[in-house]
């Protein structure tokens, strides 16, 4: 199969819904990463994109909507007919953008996409291009990560090419995506609404929307069959080269931010530095994080080294991506490095 990339338009995108419609998959863009969507409640779509993806069918995927109306989704089956109050307030405040909601699933949608569970992630994503694509296509479209499993999200058209190229027929390109990681995920099933992914949009921003607790369950760190969300395994969004934590900040720096350290494991050698934001910018920071990863990752080191993150509104996000991705963590010994191996539950 010949992937072809083609650039946001109304012709491409009445192309992508002719693809999609005749059951095949399309690379599209968001203001988080590139998805990979299939229409989202067809059953053979969605095993086409566990296929691509080399995804186990343990973990769930996300639902993107054509609308921000959870009447509308419930009335088409997507979800249940028992929205919690907090999803509707939510969904006010925050769609279109990179908040994903954990509800009750409905009638319509294949247990292929909640991996079995009773429970569906959808969201309605502020990219003008996606927005269009759904507004055409007038359903939801699964969309995982446009990247083999596992491996580092794809933030431009060109890294989702290098993931994919041969398995789809086509890659609509609409720049860099603006916000670099992936939504932040709530869920709203329980007594209590619970972050499960954190992301650019936080806890703090959540709880004063819905003016109660919100609380994070970080037990998602450790492999769970099946996932109760989607991007919460224990091993995710990894290089291939071994990405190690420092323990404490690097003395190399003056800045925080520069944080990306290539070291051969021998002291004596001068350290590879890759900065991701020169002015200090959490928001930077987390928009080239995949970007400056996968182009690190494609220098042949021995190994990824980064310094711990910064506090911020943001680091929590940051520091799960990174966590996710780590093979360990990394301290000064005897005027080298010592690299313990992460221990995975």
């Amino acid at each position: 199969m010949k992937t072809r990339t083609l650039p946001v338009s109304k012709d491409s995108i009445l192309e992508a819904c002719k693809i999609l419609r005749q059951g095949d998959l399309v690379a599209f863009p968001t203001e988080t990463v590139y998805g990979l969507g299939g229409l989202g409640l067809r059953s053979e779509s969605i095993r086409k994109i566990f296929e691509a993806k080399g995804r186990p069918s343990t973990d769930p995927l996300i639902l993107h909507l054509p609308s921000p109306d959870l009447k509308q989704a419930a009335e088409s089956g997507v979800i249940s007919d028992l929205v919690p109050d907090f999803a509707r307030v939510l969904s006010k405040r925050f769609w279109p953008g990179p908040l994903t909601m954990i509800l009750p699933r409905g009638s319509a949608t294949p247990l292929e996409v909640t991996a079995g569970l009773n429970t569906v992630a959808v969201r309605y994503p502020a990219h003008p291009a996606t927005r269009g694509l759904l507004t055409e296509l007038q359903e939801p479209l699964a969309g995982p990560s446009a990247n083999r499993f596992g491996r580092i999200s794809p933030t431009d058209a060109q890294a989702v090419l290098q993931e994919l190229d041969g398995k789809i027929p086509l890659i609509l390109d609409g720049g860099e995506c603006s916000t670099g990681i992936e939504s932040t995920v709530i869920s709203l099933t329980g007594a209590t609404p619970t972050i499960l992914r954190p992301g650019a949009i936080t806890a703090a921003e959540i709880a004063q929307v819905i003016g109660c607790n919100v609380i994070s369950d970080n037990s998602s760190l450790h492999d769970k069959t099946p996932a109760i969300s989607p991007g919460t395994l224990a091993s995710h969004y990894a290089p291939q080269t071994p990405l190690y934590i420092s323990g404490h900040p690097i003395e190399y720096f003056d800045s925080p931010y520069q944080y990306i350290l290539f070291t051969s494991k021998n002291p004596t050698l001068l350290p590879h530095v890759r900065i991701l934001t020169q002015e200090g910018k959490p928001e930077v920071a987390a928009q080239n994080l995949y970007r400056i990863l996968r182009e690190s990752d494609s220098l042949g080191a021995p190994a990824i080294l980064f310094d711990p993150i910064p506090d911020s509104p943001l680091a929590p996000a940051i520091r799960d991506r990174i966590t996710r991705a780590s093979s360990g963590t990394a301290e000064r010994r005897n005027g080298g490095w010592l690299f313990t191996a992460r221990t995975k539950n």
